[in-house]
């Protein structure tokens, strides 16, 4: 981790970035409610919470994170060990709606990517909310090609909705012949039914 006034990062040797004076405001931490540091990691200026060991990453920063791997080096060179013993009620924790930094509305629970199993919280406007160690598993998943995997999935999830999409209305088409209606006809005969129902209740 490099702190603000350091020159280079002590794990990936990349120059440190110079902060504004908005990067360097005072936020409290959504977990603790204790003010963050204004900290810079690779080239990427975020905050960190030295209580829970949280990061506020804004948004654009984040969009670096993801496609720069100079900076996902320095992500990763911060990673903390897993621990031997894994606490008992870690996984019985409750879920926590988080309050944004910056707007202090509660924040959306999402799993990044749809399908990396690392639960994030994000305010679509401001920046995303990382618990200790998520970002770097963020890092480890896009390195593993996740981001590919989950577009992939994403295309067959469209294509597969266009097919079915395709195949109702072929569907309908062949139940409007049968009935010697066509389908645009049907769909005409409900635009017309609805139109007059609409104009029955505004005369009533």
């Amino acid at each position: 981790m490099m702190f603000i006034g350091s020159k280079h990062c002590p794990h990936c040797g990349a120059a440190a970035a110079q902060a504004t004076a908005a990067e360097l405001s005072v936020m409290k931490c959504p977990r603790c409610r204790i003010d963050m540091s204004a900290i810079t990691l690779g080239m990427v200026a975020m905050r960190e919470c030295e209580r829970c060991l949280g990061l506020w990453v804004e948004v654009a920063a984040f969009e670096k994170i993801c496609g720069d791997r100079e900076q996902q080096s320095a992500v990763l060179g911060t990673a903390s060990p897993a621990p031997a013993h894994p606490s008992p009620s870690a996984d019985m924790e409750k879920i926590r709606y988080a309050p944004c930094p910056q707007c202090t509305q509660l924040m959306n629970r999402i799993n990044f990517a749809r399908c990396s199993g690392v639960i994030v919280d994000v305010c679509k406007g401001h920046g995303t909310w990382f618990d200790r160690d998520e970002l770097s598993n963020i890092v480890q998943f896009i390195r593993g090609g996740g981001l590919e995997i989950s577009r992939q999935k994403e295309k067959t999830e469209i294509e597969y909705e266009r097919q079915q999409l395709r195949a109702e209305q072929v569907a309908a088409a062949n139940r409007s012949r049968l009935s010697g209606v066509s389908y645009l006809d049907e769909e005409r005969l409900t635009g017309l039914t609805a139109a007059s129902g609409l104009l029955k209740f505004l005369i009533d």
